[in-house]
């Protein structure tokens, strides 16, 4: 074959080549397509602001939608996604803790009676304490009931109340209405103790049951 004709094919099979390269370069070109805010569509080669602003679709050459971007949020949005985030965290850790603390709570006390007694027992404590609070307060109202009979002689017979005894007096005052005070904060536990007492029964056997049914559906 000469020269010529064999240069001659050789272009030709180069042109040819650099004709598919290029058509198929063209074929995988992307486009990009949105709507602005009066919704009218655009098309373009490249990503302007305004896609960004109110997003858009990469497009093929056969006008399929490959991907979607959303349009940028705004500061505001931002915001409340972040909140939204921080609330479900949040909700989560408090499930997590309550999870955990109903282990705990199964694991202390295996059965309902052992947490009736160990809340029984702390009740009964405080009911100890009050009552020795009581005859303490008893013991010092029978005492300043005396000083104060001693006080009252010495003035009907014009005599001064000695000053050991009206510290005495007052000093039995103020103990009286600090006890008294300790009592009602006491007595006022107590009753919080017993309150917590129902709840905590009814939050074992709903944790129970539960924990029972688990298990029987894992079997």
């Amino acid at each position: 074959m000469p020269f010529a004709v064999r240069f001659t094919l050789v272009a030709l099979a180069l042109l040819s080549g650099a004709a598919i390269a290029a058509k198929s370069g063209s074929d995988d070109r992307m486009r990009y397509k949105w709507r602005d805010e009066s919704g009218t569509l655009h098309y373009a080669d490249t990503v302007p602001p305004e896609a960004v602003k109110f997003g858009y679709e990469v497009v093929n050459q056969q006008g399929l939608v490959v991907r979607r971007v959303e349009r940028a949020k705004t500061e505001a949005e931002l915001a409340a996604a972040k909140a939204e985030a921080a609330k479900r965290a949040e909700d989560q850790r408090k499930a997590d803790d309550a999870a955990r603390n109903d282990a705990q709570l199964l694991a202390a006390y295996p059965t309902e009676e052992d947490l009736r007694k160990s809340l029984q027992a702390q009740i009964d404590l405080i009911s100890q304490n009050i009552q020795a609070t009581e005859l303490g307060i008893a013991s010092q109202e029978k005492s300043l009931a005396e000083r104060l009979v001693h006080a009252a002689e010495q003035e009907r017979n014009g005599k001064p109340v000695p000053p050991p005894v009206q510290e005495q007096i007052n000093s039995l005052r103020t103990g009286l209405s600090e006890q008294k005070t300790y009592l009602e904060r006491r007595t006022a536990d107590r009753a919080a103790m017993e309150k917590q007492l129902v709840s905590e029964i009814e939050r074992y056997r709903t944790i129970k049951k539960r924990a029972d049914d688990q298990r029987g559906g894992k079997r």
